[in-house]
This record gives C-alpha cells, sequence and structure tokens, in this order.
C-alpha cells in the first residue's frame, strides 16, 4: 500500500495545501484527483512567500516531487497555463520533469464559463465561482465533453468545438448583458494556451499505475480540493461541487486500486469557515465577534478565498459533520486527523463552544444530516471549553501547548475517537506540532 489520502473534514478551506506541501517531501509523487481552478491553495515558501495554487498540485515547491493533475480533474487550459506562468516567477521549475497533466481529464471551454456568468445573473445563481465547473461537469455526464487528449491528437477540432459554441451561445451573452465578443479570436487565444501545455499531457493512470507497482513502489500523496460537505453525492446538496471530494475519490479521480491506499488524513479547523450559500450550524453572525476572529485580514492566513478573494462565513466547531465525514473518508481510530489553526482560538474568548450533537425534531442526534434541507432544521449542543491567551505560533512540541490547549485538542480526540497528529500553529510550513505516527 503506497498511497496517502489528504481530504478535508468540513466545508474546504481547512488548510490541506500546507500539509500535503508539508508532507511531499516524504513522497514521490503528488497527484491531484479533483475539482478544477474554483478551488484554492496557499503555500506559504521557506522564505515566507506565499505561493496561491489552483489545479497544479501542492507539492510544486519540491524540485524531486513529481506532481500529477489527475483524469478527475477540470482543467481550464488558460487558468493553468497562467498559474504555471505565476509559479514560475517565484523561481520554481514547472516543466514535463516535474509536472503530468492527464489526457484524460476534461477542459473547461470559454462556453462553460460564460454559461456560468449568465447563469449567475438571474434567478438559478447559486452563488459559483463562475469556473465553469458545474457546466463542464454536466457535459461530461452527457458524455458530450472535450478531454485534454485534444490537445495534441486533434487541436482543429478543439477550435472549432470553442468557436461553433461560442457563436451558438451568443443570444443568450447578449441577453445577460454581457459585453460582446470576437468569437474566433477568443478560441484562437483559447487554443494558443492549450496547445502550451501539450508537453505535460500523458496517460497518468498508466503512469501511477507502473509506479504504484515498480519493484520499489513510490509514495504516493493523493490531493483533493474542497472538501466533504461539498462533495457531490455525499455533501449538503445542492450547495456543493460538481465532483467527488472524499478519499474514494482519489480511486476515480486518479484511475488507482483501493487497495494502494494506506493513509487517510483528515483535516479539520478549529475555527470553521464557508465561502458561499448554504447552511450553516453553528455560524457566528455577532459582528463584533467575527471582527474579532477575522483579525488581521491582510495576513496570509486570513479568512478569505484563494481563487475568489470573498470574505468567509466563521463558526463555532461542529463535530457532528465531521463525524460523518470520517464515517465516509474512513477517517477512524485507525487513521488519524490534522488540527488547523489552533492558533486562533484564543479570538472566541475566555471560552470555545464547540458542538457536540444537534437536536432534530426533539431527538438528539450525533452525526450530521446528509442534506441542507435538514441541516436547516437542526439546533446546536454546545459544550464550552476555556480557552487561553499564550502566543503558540512558537510551540513545537504538544507538551509545550498551554493546558488549556492541550484539553482543548484531546476533547476533540475522544469526542471523535480519531487520534489528532498534525496541529497547526501558524501558516508557515515549519509552524507544526507532529504527534503519534507522524
Amino acid at each position: 500500500m503506497s498511497v496517502d489520502v489528504i481530504v478535508g473534514l468540513q466545508r474546504g478551506d481547512e488548510g490541506k495545501g500546507r500539509f500535503v506541501d508539508m508532507l511531499a517531501g516524504e513522497h514521490d509523487i503528488v497527484a491531484r484527483f479533483n475539482g478544477g481552478d474554483n478551488a484554492g491553495h496557499t503555500v506559504v515558501l521557506p522564505d515566507g512567500r506565499d505561493l496561491a495554487l489552483h489545479l497544479v498540485p501542492s507539492g510544486i515547491t519540491h524540485p524531486a516531487t513529481m506532481n500529477v493533475i489527475g483524469n478527475g480533474t477540470l482543467v481550464n487550459a488558460s487558468k493553468l497555463v497562467a498559474e504555471i506562468a505565476a509559479i514560475q516567477t517565484k523561481d520554481i521549475e514547472v516543466n514535463k520533469r516535474n509536472l503530468m497533466l492527464s489526457s484524460a481529464a476534461h477542459l473547461i471551454l470559454p462556453h462553460h464559463i460564460y454559461d456560468d456568468k449568465i447563469r449567475e445573473t438571474g434567478s438559478g445563481r447559486q452563488g459559483s465561482t463562475k469556473s465553469g465547473i458545474a457546466q463542464v461537469a454536466s457535459q461530461k455526464a452527457m458524455r458530450a465533453g472535450a478531454r485534454v487528449e485534444l490537445i495534441n491528437d486533434n487541436p482543429e477540432d478543439l477550435l472549432t468545438l470553442v468557436y461553433e459554441s461560442l457563436v451558438a451561445q451568443r443570444r443568450m451573452r447578449d441577453e445577460a448583458e454581457i459585453e460582446p465578443i470576437n468569437e474566433m479570436a477568443v478560441a484562437k487565444e483559447y487554443l494558443e494556451n492549450a496547445q502550451r501545455l501539450g508537453s505535460f499531457v500523458t496517460d497518468t493512470v498508466l503512469y501511477l499505475n507502473q509506479q504504484l507497482r515498480a519493484e520499489q513502489p513510490a509514495r504516493v500523496l493523493a490531493e483533493g480540493a474542497q472538501a466533504f460537505w461539498l462533495d457531490i453525492d455525499h455533501g449538503m446538496y445542492p450547495f456543493t461541487t460538481s465532483s467527488s471530494t472524499t478519499s474514494g475519490g482519489a480511486c476515480t479521480g486518479l484511475g488507482i486500486a483501493p487497495a494502494f491506499i494506506d493513509r487517510i488524513t483528515g483535516i479539520a479547523k478549529a475555527v470553521p469557515s464557508h465561502v458561499g450559500g448554504g447552511p450553516f450550524v453553528t455560524e457566528i453572525t455577532d459582528g463584533e465577534q467575527l471582527q474579532r476572529l477575522h483579525g488581521d485580514m491582510t495576513t496570509i492566513d486570513a479568512e478569505k478565498g484563494t481563487t475568489t478573494g470573498r470574505v468567509r462565513r466563521l463558526g463555532h466547531l461542529d463535530l457532528p459533520q465531521i463525524r460523518r465525514s470520517q464515517l465516509v473518508n474512513g477517517v477512524d481510530g485507525k487513521q488519524e486527523m490534522a488540527l488547523t489553526k489552533l492558533d486562533w482560538v484564543h479570538r472566541y474568548g475566555d471560552a470555545a463552544k464547540i458542538c457536540v450533537a444537534y437536536m432534530l425534531e426533539g431527538k438528539r442526534i450525533e452525526i450530521a444530516p446528509d442534506a441542507a434541507y435538514k441541516l436547516e432544521l437542526v439546533t446546536p449542543v454546545y459544550e464550552s471549553l476555556p480557552t487561553w491567551q499564550e502566543d503558540i505560533q512558537g510551540v513545537r512540541q504538544f507538551a509545550d501547548l498551554p493546558k488549556a490547549a492541550q484539553e482543548y485538542v484531546s476533547f476533540i480526540e475522544t469526542m471523535t475517537e480519531v487520534p489528532i497528529t498534525l496541529i497547526g500553529v501558524g501558516p508557515r510550513r515549519d509552524q507544526v506540532i507532529i504527534r503519534g505516527s507522524l
């Protein structure tokens, strides 16, 4: 078993990228298995600069690591070219020796993005990032999508597809009062960007399986975008993304057998957040408390989206939602959790409330229900734990944490029955307390 999987246990933005970045040095390959450029990770480089990643795996900062964008991803060629260029401005090498792009991934085309913008101007808007994710996913399901393989195998057809789709859409763009475009110019620009990716395109399913079955098997770290409660099958539907965000999604999104999965690490954030619509059972709406929790919004770890820049909604830690996520992802007592932003807990004040159960129709339930409308019906049951005021960003040993911080972590372990082996106490790669099996 040679594959380790990192998954978000909440609503996204848990800090998965920083742990992938930290653990990438122990792995030969970091592979992204779902989502598109609508998601983002922020990695803090050793020199303190921040690196925003959207589709490129978080292992790109490690020179000896191969990075794979898997078949389960959705690829906007123009955005990926721009992302690679931005990474290279940080003096980080990106070439076919350290980045591979699956020929079976689906392409997000310009008309998908316009379709998304058109929907967001009408009554059916869903708070989308306007990245064309739902649109390309629906075409994929209808078996009418365009895959990355077209870039090298049939670029003429790709150009024609982009152009004709934009022309057919013209009336809808006009009705939505979107500025007119030159469809052929947009199509040609997209194809030019797509062809810049040609050297990265390969059969990544074959590559990964060859590496996993080698005499000395490669160690693979599977990285997902978004998180459990945004999963298309198991999340708070319809306020979800369009792909599988679970540990099982690593198998379909990379083309690897479940038997290869060794370790599953679920990431949870001590101060949960959410961008966009949908129920948020433990959401904090008090303006003064929110301002205190957010703190300085100019910092690297500020609670605003890496991709959208939108300010995130914040709340209290919700254990019923984490328990459902654990069930589906297989994050049980034999696996492990990572907890991020422990250094923010003191911002709650003298005590931090933790939701330990829900009340639903007069009954206490320990595991969150499986739909958005049901989450709207529950009432959180809270327990309060004392906080601490000491600055813990310099702490590297669990025993050196304030007693209240140790008890806070231990309480979560007891309530979830899963050991917490990684604790984030700051945004930098080195601001982590490592415990247990790691």
